[in-house]
């Protein structure tokens, strides 16, 4: 390897490591194990092989389903524009986005769901950011190595702050995934001792998890199809996408940071939000059992 590839190895992993680096630091009320992070990193790696497989199938599949509608010219396709917006989208969305993003959140469910280092609020994000920064940093040393300083520069400031934008965001749903079970069996805790109605509707976190995964797919399908559209107007709206992006993810994950607590503490703040009444009820409750009477932040 000569020492221009190198450099360009370098360049296109630094971006990955600092932003990696700067969630790091963002966790704060407990970090996640070094073992654990360089875990996901590698698996977001990993999940970049069964990716492009799946989408060169895919992507031929809808290559194939759209040539029937354009004109052969010198051996290549044409779609007429109409045709072409709706073919750039299903690319994107289902060809691309739903393959990437999919794999990323299968790598990070099964490592992570049962783990006993998901304690906290921001851990949802940290993970999901980890897994996707490994996909990054593999696709970018690909991309550099074959397109050169150019591609790496444009790259460090749009395609691996992508990935992690939309890591955010699936983050950002995991982590309150999380929460909604754990409030939930603090709820059925509290049915079991009588303290609210069995009949009170629990927590439930199917919505979020179906947003974990439908959210991250839609914005990295925007996110693509600007990319791919191939007009001045397109490209002005993705500058424009991204810097909403930079914006909106960067205050996501302040904010995460700044109200970062225990998925206890923050589960039982969900549970007596529901039930403004509670800890009256649990406070009696314990009294009556000849227990010391204590905060119900101590004992949902």
């Amino acid at each position: 390897m000569s020492l221009n590839e190198i450099l360009l190895v370098c360049a296109a992993l630094i971006p990955a490591i600092v932003l990696c680096v700067y969630v790091f630091i963002k966790d704060r009320v407990e970090k996640e194990p070094i073992g654990l992070l360089l875990l996901l990193f590698g698996l977001g790696v990993v999940s970049c092989f069964p990716a492009a497989e799946v989408e060169g199938w895919l992507i031929g599949a809808i290559d194939e389903f759209f040539a029937g509608y354009g004109t052969l010219v010198d051996g290549t396709v044409l779609l007429p524009d109409d045709i072409y917006k709706i073919y750039n989208a299903v690319k994107c969305v289902f060809g691309i986005a739903l393959v990437e993003e999919g794999f990323k959140f299968l790598f990070m469910f099964f490592v992570t769901r049962n783990n006993k280092n998901f304690n906290s609020l921001f851990d949802g994000i940290i993970y999901s950011v980890f897994v996707s920064l490994g996909f990054a940093a593999y696709e970018n040393v690909m991309y550099v190595l074959e397109y050169g300083w150019q591609t790496a520069i444009m790259r460090a400031f749009m395609s691996v702050p992508g990935h992690m934008f939309f890591a955010v965001i699936m983050g950002y749903y995991y982590s309150l995934w999380h929460m909604s079970c754990k409030a939930r069996d603090i709820e059925r805790n509290l049915k079991s001792k009588n303290l609210i109605t069995k009949n009170a509707p629990e927590f439930s976190g199917k919505s979020y998890m179906a947003m974990c995964l439908v959210m991250p797919i839609v914005v990295h399908g925007i996110y693509d199809y600007c990319c791919f559209a191939g007009t001045t107007f397109m490209t002005v709206v993705l500058y424009l996408f991204v810097i909403f992006l930079y914006i909106y993810c960067f205050g996501k994950i302040r904010k995460f940071s700044k109200i970062d607590s225990s998925d206890t503490a923050f589960a039982n703040y969900m549970v007596l939000k529901k039930y403004p009444l509670l800890e009256a009820a649990v406070n009696d409750y314990l009294a009556r059992t000849g227990k010391d009477t204590v905060s119900a932040d101590n004992v949902l």
